[in-house]
Order: C-alpha cells, then sequence, then structure tokens
C-alpha cells in the first residue's frame, strides 16, 4: 500500500509549464508539448475537460522537433490557431506552419505577446493554450505569472 506522505506529495506537487492553469478569465493553461508523447497528452487533456469550449491554441516549436505530427495532434482540436516563435536560434519561423498546417484559422504572430494579444478579446467560453516550446512556454510564463 502507497505511504501516505508519497500520495499527499504527488497530489499537490506543481509542475510548472505542464498543464499549469495561469488565469481564471480568461483561462489560460501553459503545456509544454514539445514531443509526439506530450501532444497525445494535452490532447486527451483538451478533449476530456474542454470539448464543449472554444480551444484557442498558441503553438511555437524547434525547427528539429516533429512539428507535423505534434501539429496534427493538437490543431485539430482547436478553433483558432495562432503560431509564433519564441525567441530562440532553432525556432520555427511561424510562416513555415501554413505549409505544414492547412488549418482553416491559423494566424501567425511574430512573438509571444503578440499572439497573447490576439487572444486579448476571449470570452468565459474560451479556453487558451500556450504549448509547444518549453522556451515558449517559459516566455509566457514570464509575462503572466507574477
Amino acid at each position: 500500500m502507497p505511504d501516505a506522505a508519497i500520495e499527499r506529495g504527488i497530489a499537490h506537487t506543481i509542475w510548472p509549464g505542464r498543464l499549469e492553469r495561469v488565469s481564471e478569465t480568461p483561462e489560460i493553461v501553459l503545456d509544454g508539448a514539445h514531443n509526439p508523447a506530450g501532444a497525445r497528452a494535452l490532447a486527451a487533456y483538451i478533449q476530456r475537460f474542454y470539448a464543449n469550449r472554444r480551444v484557442r491554441l498558441i503553438y511555437g516549436a524547434m525547427r528539429d522537433k516533429a512539428v507535423a505530427e505534434i501539429s496534427g495532434i493538437l490543431f485539430p482540436l482547436a478553433q483558432q490557431v495562432i503560431v509564433t516563435a519564441p525567441r530562440q536560434a532553432r525556432a520555427l519561423a511561424p510562416e513555415t506552419m501554413r505549409q505544414i498546417s492547412s488549418h482553416p484559422n491559423l494566424t501567425t504572430a511574430p512573438g509571444i505577446e503578440a499572439a497573447l494579444a490576439m487572444v486579448g478579446d476571449a470570452s468565459g467560453e474560451d479556453a487558451i493554450f500556450v504549448t509547444g516550446s518549453l522556451f515558449l512556454v517559459a516566455e509566457a510564463r514570464a509575462l503572466l505569472v507574477r
């Protein structure tokens, strides 16, 4: 039987940038889904808890990641996708995502600040997910967590 202290510790663990809700209104969740396994976990979470909500996704990635696979998992779950790039030399240019994804409501933003501004009209029905690169999640967290 598991130790009660271990169970309490796990129940109270905080993992910044992993399904981290940083705002209630609008609801903003940070998740560093930077590989296909992480994208599948995030997709399952969105499907389970946000099926009846408008999902708005802010995504940025490194060029050496499985971007086509990850976007194929996550983008279909979102009504809006904003692709941006973290401030890293290896970052994938947001414009490149237009060649990779055929999402009908995909726009680009030059950086996380601009991407967040693009969801500034979010309503209480919206759920905003910032995902992909851990660098992007860290940049968003620095702006949103005080």
